[in-house]
């Protein structure tokens, strides 16, 4: 019987993920100052398709102050590390896994959340948890999941909803942000706002009790 069911999602620890202002340490050591920085934070793995990310950044390589910025661990790390190299993208990043407590700080370096996986009927009831700490964080997000993940980010008015394994799309939602920063800004707002009012792992916790 439905009424016998309850369902809670994912969430935000707003302690942990809230927008951070001043000057970031790690964007010196990173060289990345005064960059426009797209982020995806999270595993390397097959079901997430990343050599989008890497294609989308060979498009943009005339665009000297944009950088991708990747951290995280996974089976298609190395692959991914390869096809850099042999698309010479001097435009992206490769972090390792980094500590649950350096994430904010190389959150609050991003200008926009990249989401993706790849694309299969499998994963239109998957919702990464990446998109509550994205909101949580005021960055806009670029969606490459279908589904319910895509109807979250388009209720929050937080980002953009593309193709999965579209490298054009991203490339070019990704111009759409950089050269319109008010937009950024306006996204990352949103996504916050709707994160504290459905999203907030305490309200979260609360309803669960309750249940």
């Amino acid at each position: 019987s439905r009424g016998k069911i309850s369902v809670i999602k994912n969430g935000a620890d707003l302690s942990l993920y809230k927008p951070i202002a001043g000057q970031n340490p790690l964007a010196q050591s990173l060289g990345v100052e005064g960059k426009f920085v797209a982020a995806y934070f999270g595993t390397h793995g097959m079901a997430h398709h990343l050599e989008t990310i890497l294609y989308a950044a060979q498009r943009l390589k005339q665009y000297e102050d944009i950088v991708f910025l990747l951290a995280g661990d996974g089976a298609e790390r190395q692959r991914l590390a390869a096809l850099r190299s042999e698309l010479g993208l001097d435009n992206v990043l490769m972090l390792d896994q980094q500590p649950k407590e350096q994430m904010p700080w190389l959150w609050a370096l991003s200008d926009v959340s990249l989401i993706l996986l790849k694309k299969s009927d499998l994963f239109k009831t998957v919702i990464p948890s990446k998109i509550f700490e994205s909101m949580a964080m005021e960055k806009p997000i670029i969606l490459g999941v279908e589904g319910e993940s895509a109807e979250i980010v388009r209720a929050a008015e937080a980002g953009f909803c593309i193709e999965p394994e579209n490298a054009d799309a991203l490339a070019n939602r990704l111009l759409e942000l950089y050269v319109d920063r008010a937009l950024v800004n306006r996204l990352g707002v949103n996504g916050r706002a709707h994160v504290i009012k459905h999203f907030d792992r305490i309200k979260l916790a609360q309803r669960f009790e309750q249940v």
